[in-house]
């Protein structure tokens, strides 16, 4: 049970419910699940059902009937939707405007970020970007963000928050897994990392990008802890 309130402290802290989401953005809960069924949104992030919790992160199949929680996060995105949608475009093609958008902006992203080529080898010949890669990764990942995966992972969404949080995290898993790393350095880029994530839920942050960096690196060099749940 304490399990179970820590869990319903962190979602209903750190997410919204559709009412709460429709309300940030201007328009009706109904209005939003259209607009989240043509993809322009992830759904729900959190669920509690009979079951106990449901998560995006490596789930399969709808989350169960219950209470729900969306990312704060996909307000913009559905707020942009939205506004297309004025134009008498329809919430598909926003969509698909709302892919190619970002991953132009994915493109660019790489180019940015210095440890990039950790966490995206594939999109990269030799110093090089290769732009077609770099657009297959980038429609993996907003894929990934409509599944719900990104929404348990970050405050918010968009091309730079996932190359940095993809990058930094492989970049940080790689040093600290070396007997002789350099601390200083390594905890500037976890301060980075920490301001791209959330906290993760509690059952999840051990095992997450949180607990595997940040939490070890502070671990290891007894800094004390990141205090995600106080």
């Amino acid at each position: 049970m304490h399990a179970d309130d820590d869990a319903r402290r962190y979602v209903e802290r750190w997410f919204w419910t559709l009412d709460d989401l429709a309300e940030a953005v201007g328009v009706a809960p109904a209005r939003v699940e259209e607009l989240i069924a043509a993809r322009c949104a992830p759904g729900p992030i959190y669920a509690w059902g009979t079951g106990g919790w449901w998560s995006a992160l490596g789930a399969e199949g709808d989350p169960p009937a219950g209470e729900h929680w969306y990312s704060p996060g996909a307000a913009w995105g559905l707020r942009q939707a939205e506004l297309a949608t004025r134009g008498g475009t329809s919430p598909v093609e926003v969509a698909a405007m709302l892919r190619e958008h970002f991953a132009d902006r994915f493109v660019v992203a790489l180019g940015q970020q210095r440890y990039a080529r950790l966490a995206f080898a594939a999109c990269f010949s030799g110093d090089v970007i290769d732009p077609d890669a770099a657009r297959d990764a980038a429609k993996d990942e907003w894929a990934s963000w409509i599944q719900g995966g990104y929404g348990v992972c970050l405050r918010v969404f968009t091309a730079e928050t996932c190359v940095a949080k993809e990058s930094l995290g492989a970049w940080l898993k790689a040093a600290i897994a070396k007997p002789d790393y350099d601390a200083t350095g390594l905890l500037a880029d976890a301060e980075t990392l920490a301001g791209l994530l959330l906290p993760f839920a509690p059952w999840q942050r051990a095992t997450g990008t949180p607990g595997r960096t940040i939490d070890r690196l502070l671990r290891e060099q007894r800094l004390g802890d990141d205090r995600p749940y106080a």
